[in-house]
């Protein structure tokens, strides 16, 4: 496995990490919720993109290899772990999420 990145989130900011070279990623949040966007360029805004809740980890779909990911705070500074898991045949399909048994 790769080795996790670090990133840190606040609410004046939008912070891009990648391209991954997996199809999926494991994001541990800390101790504020922020908001997620997968894509090429993605931007996420509050309010309508998805929530990482705090204290959380979530396994996101990257939409297919060399995809990035975006993250925002939602109330104040967060640190998230991001970490790389591999290339797995349902990711294909938008909007799936993998969690590992």
């Amino acid at each position: 496995m790769a080795t996790p990145q670090v990133v840190y989130t606040s609410t004046s900011s939008s912070q891009s990490v990648g391209p991954f070279s997996s199809t999926k990623v494991r994001v541990t949040n800390g101790a504020n919720p922020v908001f997620f966007a997968v894509g090429a360029t993605p931007t996420a805004y509050a309010g309508n993109c998805e929530i990482i809740a705090a204290n959380q980890t979530r396994f996101i779909n990257m939409q297919g290899l060399g995809n990035k990911i975006a993250f925002l705070g939602n109330v104040g500074v967060s640190t998230l772990s991001v970490q790389q898991i591999g290339t797995v045949y349902a990711s294909s399909i938008p909007g799936a999420t993998y969690i590992p048994s």
